[in-house]
């Protein structure tokens, strides 16, 4: 599995996490904590962040800790 751009995977993280008609249930805010590995990607110029959920169960001695990264989505009034 290939890294993506970081705001990839958490979009794809907030779709699956909200149910479809979460605003008729009047759900106002989720949040979950997740497991994250993260690299920095040189492309040109240009520095990205990647991002995504940990490739294995099974961990190593010689693969990094994932980092943990809270994702909070929380409704709010469009005025």
């Amino acid at each position: 599995m290939s890294r993506r751009p970081l705001g990839d995977m958490l979009a794809e993280v907030g779709m699956g996490v909200v149910p479809a008609d979460a605003w008729a249930l009047r759900v106002h805010r989720v949040s979950v904590t997740l497991p994250v590995e993260l690299a920095l990607q040189r492309q040109g110029g240009v520095i990205r962040l990647l991002g995504e959920l940990p490739r294995g169960r099974w961990r190593t001695d010689f693969d990094l800790q994932p980092g943990r990264l809270e994702l909070v989505l929380e409704a709010c009034d469009e005025r």
